[in-house]
């Protein structure tokens, strides 16, 4: 298969000694020297460029992850361990429509976008939607559809595969959700307290089913080697507590 060309102004991630996401144009500048990263358009994936310190680094397509570090954080993100456990559960794909309630810097609709067909993503505050209006055209992402508007007054789309709500008193929310969701869909809430999970367990018991809370803890590990080349693991961090999610599928 030919591999893409890399095109002034799109994003690449430059491997080295240390990672960085760049947009390609200009010169980029940083602890090991100045890279003219002009020297790479129209070149494939996987090229070579050098730094003028002769630092070597490989320019590679960035994957969704990579490209979520360029994103302005505003209100506090649902961090990728979360969003991911989202599709583990949900099981949506590229056929799905979303509906992602409390847009935020829309790290979780941009997130979403590169696994489903269409994010449809609702911010009642000014200022959080035009920051996560500037995150997906800085990104350049075409299937999340952004919308300045108060979810109390109902969703527009109908029929749709998955809600996520990350809101103050999500459990008012539930009407809304039970009217757009289609008959086996899911819904997902976000709660960062105990309190609140009890509220939504018991909005949705009448016309949900498979309820199941989630805290979703990780702890990322390192080897090391001694003489006679025996391995050694150590616990170099850990990530606590970033809220419960709530699942619940519409009966």
């Amino acid at each position: 298969m030919k591999k893409c060309n890399i095109r002034k102004n799109s994003w690449v991630l430059l491997l080295g000694k240390k990672s960085y996401v760049v947009r390609v144009k200009g010169e980029f500048q940083c602890e090991f020297g100045k890279i003219n990263l002009e020297k790479l358009v129209g070149k494939r994936h996987g090229t070579e460029i050098k730094s003028h310190l002769g630092e070597k680094f490989i320019a590679v397509k960035p994957s969704i992850i990579d490209l979520l570090k360029k994103v302005k954080r505003k209100p506090q993100v649902i961090l990728p361990k979360d969003a991911s456990l989202i599709l583990a559960k949900t099981g949506v794909n590229k056929n799905s429509i979303v509906l992602d309630a409390g847009t935020g810097s829309a790290f979780l609709a941009i997130f979403l976008s590169n696994y489903v067909k269409k994010v449809y993503s609702y911010e009642k505050r000014k200022e959080f939607y035009e920051v996560a209006k500037e995150n997906i055209r800085m990104l350049r992402i075409k299937n999340v559809v952004l919308k300045n508007k108060d979810v109390k007054k109902g969703f527009d789309e109908r029929e749709v595969d998955l809600i996520t709500l990350d809101l103050e008193n999500p459990e008012k929310i539930i009407p809304c959700v039970k009217d757009s969701l289609k008959s086996g869909g899911w819904m997902v809430v976000f709660c960062p307290f105990a309190e609140e999970v009890g509220k939504v367990v018991k909005s949705v018991e009448k016309d949900f089913t498979q309820i199941e809370i989630w805290e979703n803890l990780q702890r990322k590990w390192e080897v090391s080697f001694d003489k006679n080349n025996n391995s050694h693991l150590r616990v170099n961090s850990f990530v606590t507590f970033t809220g419960f999610m709530v699942f619940a599928r519409k009966k």
